[in-house]
C-alpha cells in the first residue's frame, strides 16, 4: 500500500468514527427531547391533580360552613399526604407474607382515613372516601412523574443511550396510565361510577332487581352483604359499600358468609373489570375460572385459600376495557355490558347450581357512586 492509499484509509476511518459518534449524539438528543416532552405532560397532569385535590378539600369545608380552618396548614398537610410511601414487608422468608401485607394495607388505609377525618371534621363518610381516592390517584401520578424524571436524569447525566432508549420504549404504556388517572380525578371529584365499578354495578343491580336492598347488612367495614332468591337458588351478594369510593374488605366479608352458613356454599362467582388487549373491543365479556380481582393480591389469595379449604368452585365474569376506561366515568357501552353481565351471572347460577343450592356472587371493584 502506497503512502497516499494509507492516508486515505486513515481519513475514512476517522470520518466513519466521527459519523458514528455524531449519529449517537444526535440520537441521544432526540431521545432527550422526546422524554422531556412526556415529562412536561406528566408534571402538568400531576400538578392539575394536586390542585384539584386541594380544591376539593376546600370545597368540602365550604359546603359545611367551616371558615375557621387554617387553609395554608391544610394545604401543607395534603401535600405531605401525597408524598406518603408504602414500604412492603420483608419477603426473605415468604411464610406469612400475605398476613403482613394485609396488616400494613389495613393500617395505612385506617390511618389515612382518620387523618382526612381530622383535617375535615364535618365531612361525611362518602366525602372522606372520595377524598381518599383523590389523594391515592395524585400519589400515583406524583410517583410516576418522579420515577420517570429520575431515570431520565440518570440517562442524561451519563449520556447513556441504552437507558434513554429503554425509557422511551416504555413511555406509551406509562402515558396510558397517566391519562387513566387523569380521568379518575374527574370521576372521584364528581362522585360518579367509573369503569372499574362494573362489578359493583352488577351486584347492586341483582339486589335492586329482586328487592333485596332493604335487608343488606354491613358485617365488615365498608362491605355489604345481601340475600335474594333466584329460580330456587339462594344467592348471597357481596360488594363494597357505596356510594363512597371504596373497594371494601371482600375477603373478610366472604369469610363472614362462610362462617354464617358453616361453609354451605356451592360456588363463588366474582365479577370484575379486566384490561383488554388492543385487538379486543371495549365491553366484551369473558367467562373464566378463578377469582376475578386485581390489586396487590392479598384479598384474592385469602378468597382462593377459603374456597380451596371448603372445595368450592370459583367462577369469574370479566368485562373488558382499557386502563383509561377503567378509571374514567363509566360510558354507555360499559354500562350496557354490566347489564349483560347480570344475565350471564344468572345463567351461570341456573346452569351450574342445582335447585336448593347456595351461591355467593361478589361484585369486585370501586363502588363510587353505586349504592347500596
Amino acid at each position: 500500500m502506497d503512502q497516499g492509499s494509507f492516508l486515505d484509509a486513515i481519513i475514512w476511518f476517522v470520518m466513519l468514527t466521527l459519523l458514528f459518534y455524531l449519529n449517537r449524539e444526535m440520537e441521544i438528543m432526540r431521545l432527550i427531547s422526546e422524554i422531556e416532552r412526556y415529562l412536561r405532560l406528566y408534571r402538568a397532569t400531576r400538578d392539575k391533580a394536586l390542585n384539584t385535590t386541594l380544591s376539593e378539600f376546600k370545597s368540602v369545608l365550604a359546603r359545611h360552613g367551616e371558615h375557621g380552618v387554617d387553609i395554608k396548614r391544610l394545604e401543607e398537610r395534603v401535600k405531605s399526604l401525597i408524598e406518603l410511601v408504602f414500604i412492603e414487608p420483608v419477603s426473605l422468608d415468604p411464610y406469612g407474607i400475605i398476613a403482613k401485607l394485609k396488616h400494613l394495607l389495613r393500617s395505612s388505609e385506617k390511618t389515612l382515613r382518620d387523618e382526612v377525618s381530622r383535617m375535615l371534621p364535618p365531612a361525611t363518610e362518602v366525602e372522606v372516601e372520595n377524598l381518599l381516592n383523590l389523594v391515592s390517584a395524585t400519589q400515583v401520578l406524583n410517583m410516576i412523574y418522579k420515577t420517570v424524571d429520575h431515570i431520565y436524569r440518570i440517562g442524561r447525566k451519563f449520556r447513556s443511550y441504552w437507558i434513554l432508549m429503554q425509557l422511551s420504549a416504555l413511555l406509551p404504556f406509562i402515558t396510558e396510565e397517566v391519562r387513566a388517572l387523569e380521568g379518575a380525578i374527574d370521576a372521584f371529584t364528581k362522585g360518579l361510577p367509573i369503569g372499574d365499578s362494573v362489578g359493583a354495578i352488577v351486584a347492586a343491580k341483582l339486589l335492586y332487581d329482586h328487592g333485596a336492598t332493604e335487608k343488606v347488612l354491613e358485617p365488615v367495614e365498608n362491605t355489604v352483604v345481601g340475600e335474594l332468591s333466584l329460580d330456587g337458588r339462594e344467592v348471597v351478594i357481596v360488594k363494597a359499600k357505596g356510594p363512597g369510593g371504596t373497594t371494601g374488605r371482600l375477603d373478610d366479608a366472604i369469610r363472614w358468609v362462610f362462617d354464617r352458613y358453616r361453609g354451605d356454599i356451592n360456588a363463588i362467582i366474582t365479577v370484575d373489570a379486566a384490561l383488554k388487549l388492543e385487538s379486543e373491543e371495549s365491553g366484551a365479556i369473558s367467562e373464566g375460572f378463578g377469582v376475578a380481582m386485581g390489586g396487590i393480591g392479598v384479598e384474592r389469595f385469602n378468597i382462593e385459600k377459603l374456597a380451596t379449604e371448603y372445595g368450592v368452585p370459583l367462577y369469574a365474569v370479566l368485562v373488558k376495557m382499557s386502563e383509561e376506561e377503567a378509571l374514567s366515568v363509566i360510558d354507555e357501552k360499559l354500562f350496557n355490558s354490566a347489564e349483560k353481565a347480570v344475565d350471564i351471572v344468572k345463567r351461570i347460577i341456573t346452569e351450574r347450581i342445582a335447585p336448593g343450592g347456595r351461591v355467593l356472587v361478589v361484585g369486585v371493584g370501586n363502588t363510587i357512586g353505586v349504592t347500596p
